[in-house]
């Protein structure tokens, strides 16, 4: 065994020792503990995605803005489709021929359940009328009267009356 030999190492000296196994492993844990505490915190936990992003107060403020737009746009520029407050064209003749219309119909509901029930309805509504359009009154067992305004137009029916002359202009019976 040559000295020159790379390959061939020479046995060790006579006063070598093995090291014993136990120091072995303390050496090795404690090399371990070394790496462990150069590792920061951050490097040694994994990457979490970040939170989902909460998406719901945007979308809040998307709808009152176009809630506002809409609102303006039928304020400022109203379509066709939606109704307009437009003042009443009829003439004042219109309204009262519209008035009795509506009495000689409301009237006509009455009698009509005055001779199927043999008494007067209580209500205009028992009879099958519109009571918020037209004031219904019950006189006496066979008498009512009838009222209906539009404005300041105000018609009166009373039952004492043909119901023929309340359509006709009031000049003929």
């Amino acid at each position: 065994m040559s000295p020159d030999d790379p390959f061939k190492r020479p046995f060790p000296d006579e006063n070598y020792v093995p090291p014993d196994p136990g120091d072995l492993r303390r050496q090795a844990l404690q090399k371990a503990y070394e790496i462990a505490a150069s590792i920061s915190t951050d490097q040694s936990r994994p990457h979490a995605p970040p939170p989902p992003t909460d998406w719901r107060p945007v979308l809040r403020a998307v709808n009152a803005a176009l809630a506002v737009a809409v609102a303006g746009w039928l304020l400022l520029a109203p379509p066709e489709w939606l109704p307009q407050r437009t003042p009443d064209l009829r003439s004042s003749e219109q309204r009262v021929i519209g008035l009795r219309l509506v009495l000689a119909m409301e009237a006509a509901r009455v009698n009509a359940y005055r001779d199927a029930e043999g008494r007067l309805p209580e209500s205009l509504a028992e009879a099958g009328g519109d009571p918020r359009s037209v004031r219904y009154v019950a006189l006496d067992a066979t008498h009512y009267t009838l009222s209906a305004s539009d404005g300041g137009l105000h018609t009166t029916y009373d039952s004492t009356v043909p119901l023929g002359t309340l359509l006709s202009d009031g000049s003929r019976p």
